[in-house]
Order: C-alpha cells, then structure tokens, then sequence
C-alpha cells in the first residue's frame, strides 16, 4: 500500500515539474499545454522537455542548474565547463595530455548531464553513433558519455540561443554538411 501511495505521488510530482516548465499542465495524447500562463512558465522550457532523452524530471533538473539566465554563458564551451563536461587540456613543453574532468564545477549539472546523455542512447540516433565511435575509438563508456554530454549541451545551447525546439532531422542535416570533408 505504501509503494502505491509512494508512486501516484512521484506521477503528480512529474506532472507538476511538466507543469513548472510549460506553465501550465499538459492534457490530450500529444500532451499540449491546454491554457498556458505565459507569467508561469519557464523560459525555455519547452526546448528543454524536447531533447531526446530528457523527461519532465530531468529536464526540470537541468533547466533548475541552469538557471533562466541561460544567456550568462556567451558560448557553448562556457556552460560544457560550467557542467564539467568540458575537457581540460594540460601543456607543458612539448607534451601535452587531457585530463578527464574539471575539479570545479556544478557537480549537480554534471551528474544529469551524464544521465541525459545515457537516456539519449536509445532516442536519438546520431547520439548512439556518436557514443559507439568513441567506445570504438577506445575510450571507456563514462568518457564516450561525457563527450555525448558535451555534445547536447553545444545543441541546448544553441536551440536556447535561437529558440526553437530540437528537431532530430535538422540536427542530422546539420551534423553530416559539418563533417563532411571540404571539396
């Protein structure tokens, strides 16, 4: 009876973190905001609640770290180090190495970082394609995790940046014009 009760409570949390975001709840199968409050709702939220991989917890979670300022970070790579997901180069000489993480940063964001980008794997394509390159390239599945994470947060900041919401098929187009090798 206590795990029942424990359960409807987390759904109405969830609802109420969807809520929180959009401003106002969500109804019908496509689950649309029916009457919005426009003072109530987050700024961005609907970009946020449409990343793959990011539910209405998790992406409450991460919207919560980064605050509605989101315009504080001039660049992608300002808010991959907020999160920590940035990679630290290191030079001395003639050698030069990376170490893995940031010792300061917003350990929070970090840590839903690396479970969106876990989500990710099985919603979005290019981010499994992605993930596997790095596993086959050798490094270990935290670091392949924490360069996919780095990688959602340059597109977050880019939709935030524009406002639009993600959009799988503009995202791809994107990404193979940007790899493919200048003729």
């Amino acid at each position: 009876a206590q795990l029942l009760l424990l359960r409807t409570q987390r759904r109405a949390w969830e609802r109420r973190m969807a809520e929180l975001l959009l401003g106002g709840p969500r109804t019908g199968r496509d689950k649309t905001v029916k009457d919005p409050e426009p003072g109530k709702a987050f700024p961005g939220g609907e970009i946020y609640l449409s990343m793959p991989g990011l539910g209405d917890r998790l992406a409450a979670r991460i919207a919560g770290e980064i605050g509605e300022r989101w315009d504080q970070f001039p660049a992608p790579n300002a808010l991959q180090c907020y999160a920590g997901c940035a990679p630290v180069t290191r030079r001395s000489g003639r050698s030069e190495f990376v170490v893995a993480r940031r010792l300061a940063y917003n350990r929070y964001l970090g840590e839903a970082v690396q479970q969106w980008a876990f989500c990710s794997l099985n919603r979005s394509a290019w981010a499994r394609e992605f993930y596997d390159s790095k596993i086959a390239a050798g490094k270990s599945h935290h670091a392949a995790l924490r360069a996919l994470g780095n990688r959602w947060l340059e597109v977050l900041w880019h939709c935030l940046r524009l406002g639009v919401c993600y959009d799988e098929a503009v995202h791809t187009r994107n990404r193979t014009r940007a790899l493919k090798p200048a003729a």
